[in-house]
């Protein structure tokens, strides 16, 4: 892997994110020593924004923070895979202007899938009252309209599957001389 690069995963809370970019990142890294995975809920306690506000403006503050690390290490040659709600118009929009080989995969899954899943236990905490500002409920998202790679989910899809899907569309992007030792 001779370029940096950045693979954006983003999705609501409880959509596979952190799940998918591991499988995609291990798979990397099986033959690319310059690959990186970033969490966002690693993200915020490492940039000490846990704590703070969860509102459509600090999350775009904090969504833009994570791009201008990742611009620095993919002007590294890193190769960063990130796995991050970061479902905002502004983040997006500078992270396509300023990233190089940048590559977006939104992982569109249902509420009712996600209320189901359910695993940090937000869906909940928010339908009994008792937290607010939730990524796709009260608080609005900007669902990208033309994402590099769009995942509807379905009954049928595993993480594993999607990971697949992802590596496959990425070789084929780069043309392979991303994956070229």
């Amino acid at each position: 892997m001779n370029d940096g690069g950045c693979l954006w995963i983003t999705g609501l809370s409880a959509a596979g994110k952190t799940t998918t970019s591991l499988l995609v990142h291990d798979e990397l890294k099986k033959s690319h020593s310059n690959v990186v995975l970033l969490d966002g809920d690693q993200l915020r306690a490492i940039f000490n924004r846990s704590s703070g506000s969860y509102d459509r403006n600090a999350r775009v503050e904090t969504g833009l923070i994570y791009s201008r690390l990742i611009k620095e290490l993919v002007e590294q040659r890193l190769f960063v895979v990130i796995a991050v709600i970061g479902l905002y118009d502004e983040v997006n929009t500078w992270n396509r202007e300023n990233i190089p080989n940048f590559y977006d995969v939104f992982l569109d899954v249902p509420v009712d899938e996600l209320e189901a899943r359910d695993p940090k236990g937000m869906y909940k905490k928010f339908r009994s009252g008792l937290i607010s500002d939730v990524a796709g409920l009260d608080l609005k998202v900007d669902y990208p309209s033309s994402p590099w790679m769009h995942l509807k989910w379905t009954k049928d899809m595993t993480p594993n599957m999607i990971s697949a899907l992802i590596l496959h569309n990425l070789r084929e992007s780069y043309s392979n001389r991303l994956f070229q030792n």
